[in-house]
């Protein structure tokens, strides 16, 4: 059988992160070109960078990284199937403690990069008919999370810009959904108390956290021609009421 993402390329933010190793790992197996981007993780970048995939630092709350990140990306590929926003950040308090530098930070990672870096790369992804958009959300963005306003707003802003960007750019012939991955083990949720996973486990129909590799397929199916005519849509790896 024919590799799923076979010759396509493909751009993952926060690739160094839980589901972003298990999603450029397992675009790569299946033929795809792959880039990432990473903040600091340098030395997990450089194994990542061992499948064959192109890793590039960048610092998504600096507008002008963005920029240039875009310019040098547009030297390297000439089109762009998929780009998945899937790099965030966290600075949690609740809204009496929270600082405006803590507030502003996780809306430029969160929301305002996505924004900025699509915009940059739109030329490359109209040269792709279907053109991929993804944006990584979570039920905060729908439900709310306290002590974390700042990450909630962000990510119910990326809900948002998921359903416009697909009325936008649908006649584009790009395609641009959410998916939520669910709670999962990764470098944000280890910093969550642990009677807050367990609530989060007890609330689980399954009762059980999210599979990074689980995600990273769908995600890869999502990715592949198999998936032409889906748009504006959120997926969820939970089933729990909002």
């Amino acid at each position: 059988m024919e590799p799923l993402l076979k010759n396509k390329i493909v751009l993952i933010t926060g690739g160094t992160g839980l589901l972003g190793q298990a999603f450029v790992r397992a675009a790569v197996r299946e033929g795809a070109r792959v880039f990432f981007t990473y903040f600091r993780s340098s030395a997990a970048a450089k194994e990542l960078e061992q499948t064959g995939a192109q890793g590039f630092p960048l610092d998504l709350a600096d507008s002008r990284a963005i920029e240039l990140f875009a310019a040098a990306f547009k030297e390297k590929a000439e089109g762009l199937d998929v780009l998945v926003h899937n790099a965030a950040a966290t600075a949690d308090a609740l809204i009496e403690k929270m600082s405006e530098a803590e507030w502003d930070h996780v809306l430029r990672v969160n929301l305002k990069a996505p924004f900025y870096l699509t915009q940059q790369l739109l030329p490359l992804l109209l040269q792709r008919k279907p053109a991929k958009v993804f944006m990584l959300v979570s039920r905060a963005g729908l439900g709310g999370l306290a002590g974390a306003a700042n990450y909630a707003a962000a990510k119910g802003g990326l809900i948002a810009m998921t359903k416009t960007l697909a009325k936008e750019l649908g006649r584009k012939k790009i395609l641009v959904n959410a998916v939520n991955p669910g709670f999962m083990p990764s470098s944000m949720t280890m910093k969550v108390p642990a009677g807050v996973l367990q609530k989060n486990l007890e609330d689980s129909p399954l009762k059980t956290f999210s599979d990074p590799a689980e995600v990273a397929d769908f995600l890869v199916f999502l990715s592949s021609e198999r998936m032409r005519q889906v748009t504006g849509q959120v997926f969820h790896f939970e089933s729990r009421p909002f």
